[in-house]
Order: structure tokens, then C-alpha cells, then sequence
């Protein structure tokens, strides 16, 4: 009996230490735990902390790289805002008398088309086409019926008539930015463009000009596109032309209404953009491949309305119609 009571005593007493320890193990767990998510939680606020300076002073690096491109600043040079309602002569001439090209195409006494202009236009360039009124240069392309004019002394009758300016010998530019806004012509053959040449060409070298930018030429059958062309003159006195895509507008977008065109040139690139929007890039190691004329010339500005070979084609073109520009601004970099 004293055997059993001695046995169920130890067991007992055995029972108590295990639950005993148990329990401090338990508590000793528990404080292991706690302790190891305390640490897990500093070391995540740790870890944020240092993913949040790395991205800072990634940040601060970025924003002081030497070779991060600066947005370009342009400062205004040149302007006509055309508010004075007649043209400025100290800016502008008319297109006219061979200057700077032949004034447009005529019939002879035969009714044969004289191709004294080029490209077999239909137009005839007259100061009277050439408007300026409510603060815009308006260019008005006619049709015409039994107009003439003189050439050599003697009256020749024209098909269309149309207007055209320019700035040789008033203005020139070399590398800048040269802006428009305008709206465009309707009609089948309607050939407005704005452009340049070397400020020293003349027609009477028969040779054609060294460079050529065409800032816009829109083509009055597709008023969903714009061109921006450039042309330099190679070695055999014939144009490397450098078309490239046309623009195709987008569909809010309506050429007849008022947008800007422009051409941003230095002595790397000429780009064309359109309401602010580059399309096009022409590099001048590329025009380098071709002409020994990488557009190292000042060049004057010339706006004008011609008229292709088609044009009268379609019956249904409506004339007179009209280019209406609301200003020419040129920039230079600061």
C-alpha cells in the first residue's frame, strides 16, 4: 500500500514539473514570437525607409544627369501679326516681275499653256489677289474667264489667278524656328505651301537653288494630309528631295480651320511639326550623303497659292477660294 501511495506521490510530483516546464516553454515560445515580429517589423520599416531614400537619391541623380536633353527655349526674332490690315513693306514684297521666280503660266496666241513657271501650274500670281484685312494676310485663288496680262507687251490671257509674298532681301533666317497659323484652300489642284530658299538665289543662274524647305505644301484634293519637304542640291545640279510620310491629321482636326505649321531647324536636324506636334525628322548626315548643301545658308520666307496641272478637272471645285494666314513668327534658341 505505503508502494502505490509512494508511486502516485512521484507521479504527481513528475506531472507538475513536466506541466511546469511546459508552461515556461509555452511563455518562452510566446516571447520568442513576439519578439521575432517585432524585429520583422522593424526591419520592414527599415527596408521601407531605405527603398524610399534609394528612389530619392535615384530621383536627385535623374534630375542632375549632364546628359539629360533641356526642354529647348525660344526667344521671338521676327514677326508679322498682320493686325495692320495692309502689308508691311519693310517685311514683304510681292511676287512679281521674275522676283524671286517667274510670276505664273499664260496662254499664247494659240492657247497653248507657256510652262514658264514650272510644273505646268495653272496660276498667274497678281498683287490684287494678295488681301489684308481683319488682322489676316489673305491670299484669294480666282477663276478666270478673259483676264490678261502683259507679257513682252502684249496681253496674254491667264486661267487662274492667285497671290504670293516673300521676304528676299528684307528677311532671312538661319536655323531657328519658323511658325505659322493659318487655314487652308479647298479645291481640286489648290497647291498652297510655305517655304524657303538661300537668301543670295536668283532665276537668272538657271541653275536651281542650293536648299529648299518646305515648311507645309497642302494639296487641295486631300485636306487629310500635310507634306513637309526638303531639298538640297547635288552635284549634277539635281535635287536629293527628302519626302519622307506625309502627316495624316487626326479627325478632330479640319486643315480648312486654323492650326499652326511649323519647322524647328539647327544644325543637326530639321523637324516639322504640326499644332505643336513633331511628324517628321530629317538629319543633316543624311542630307550629307546626298549634297554637299547640309542648309549651312540663310534662307528667305515665301507664302504662296499655286495651282497644279489638274486643277479644272473637277467641275465641282468652288472658286474663288482662299488661304487666310493669322500670323508668320520666327525664333531663335536662347
Amino acid at each position: 500500500m505505503k508502494k502505490i501511495f509512494l508511486v502516485l506521490c512521484l507521479g504527481i510530483i513528475g506531472f507538475s514539473r513536466i506541466s511546469s516546464a511546459a508552461r515556461k516553454t509555452g511563455e518562452e515560445i510566446t516571447k520568442v514570437k513576439q519578439n521575432a515580429e517585432k524585429i520583422e517589423s522593424e526591419t520592414s520599416v527599415d527596408k521601407a525607409e531605405e527603398a524610399k531614400e534609394i528612389k530619392e537619391e535615384k530621383k536627385k541623380k535623374k534630375s542632375q544627369n549632364p546628359f539629360k536633353k533641356k526642354k529647348v527655349e525660344w526667344e521671338l526674332v521676327w514677326r508679322d501679326e498682320f493686325d495692320e490690315n495692309k502689308m508691311d513693306t519693310s517685311k514683304w514684297s510681292y511676287w512679281e516681275n521674275g522676283n524671286p521666280w517667274n510670276s505664273g503660266n499664260y496662254l499664247d496666241e494659240n492657247g497653248d499653256l507657256v510652262d514658264q513657271y514650272g510644273f505646268k501650274a495653272k496660276q498667274y500670281y497678281l498683287r490684287d489677289n494678295v488681301k489684308f484685312e481683319d488682322g489676316y494676310l489673305v491670299i484669294t485663288v480666282k477663276k478666270e474667264d478673259n483676264k490678261t496680262v502683259k507679257i513682252d507687251g502684249k496681253d496674254r490671257k491667264i486661267l487662274y489667278s492667285s497671290g504670293a509674298i516673300h521676304t528676299k532681301d528684307k528677311f532671312t533666317i538661319h536655323e531657328g524656328k519658323i511658325e505659322m497659323r493659318a487655314t487652308m484652300p479647298e479645291g481640286i489642284g489648290a497647291w498652297p505651301a510655305f517655304w524657303t530658299w538661300p537668301a543670295d538665289y536668283s532665276q537668272a543662274s538657271n541653275i536651281p537653288a542650293k536648299e529648299e524647305i518646305d515648311i507645309f505644301e497642302i494639296y487641295g484634293d486631300n485636306l487629310q494630309r500635310v507634306t513637309g519637304t526638303a531639298h538640297a542640291l547635288k552635284a549634277d545640279n539635281t535635287y536629293a528631295s527628302f519626302v519622307g510620310s506625309d502627316l495624316k491629321i487626326k479627325k478632330n482636326e479640319d486643315l480648312t480651320r486654323f492650326n499652326t505649321y511649323a519647322v524647328e531647324w539647327d544644325e543637326k536636324e530639321i523637324k516639322w511639326l504640326f499644332n505643336g506636334r513633331v511628324y517628321k525628322r530629317l538629319s543633316m548626315k543624311k542630307v550629307g550623303r546626298s549634297s554637299e548643301n547640309i542648309f549651312k545658308l540663310p534662307h528667305f520666307l515665301m507664302i504662296n497659292v499655286a495651282l497644279q496641272n489638274k486643277t479644272g478637272e473637277d467641275g465641282d471645285v468652288k472658286f474663288p477660294t482662299e488661304m487666310k494666314v493669322d500670323y508668320v513668327r520666327v525664333y531663335k534658341k536662347k
